[in-house]
């Protein structure tokens, strides 16, 4: 049987690296700190647009909605499609609310890629760490 590596850390190895790398480490820290804040921002400035862009279009599809189905049912009123319409119109809002479902998930998946830059940074340091270490 061949005898596996050891790849443990020591704690003295850590130290004398900590030591020789510390400004950089400090200078590191804080570009990551500048990183977070303008992906913080952005990602608030996407979260703001999209709960805007929310609301506006709820509001004007509640109101058109409103008023294409209440007309739709003024003019069908007095025939024997009544009920039919009705059944219509329920069905075209489930499918209008359906879409506007699918339209959601499809922006909160884009929340994955927040602080995206960030991750990829912290990696490649933690990487450069342990090939040092």
């Amino acid at each position: 049987m061949a005898a596996t590596p050891d790849t443990s850390i020591s704690p003295l190895d850590v130290v004398r690296v900590l030591r020789s790398a510390g400004p950089a480490l400090f200078t590191q820290a804080g570009l990551h700190g500048d990183l977070i804040r303008v992906e913080w921002a952005a990602e608030k400035e996407r979260i703001v647009r999209l709960v805007a862009a929310a609301f506006i279009a709820l509001v004007a599809v509640l109101c058109v909605l409103l008023t294409v189905g209440a007309l739709v049912l003024a003019f069908s009123w007095d025939t024997p499609y009544r009920a039919a319409v009705a059944a219509g119109l329920v069905i075209v809002y489930a499918a209008i609310a359906a879409i506007a479902w699918q339209r959601f998930k499809v922006h909160t998946s884009r929340g994955g890629e927040a602080f995206a830059a960030t991750r990829e940074e912290l990696a490649e340091d933690m990487a450069v760490i342990r090939s040092h270490l």
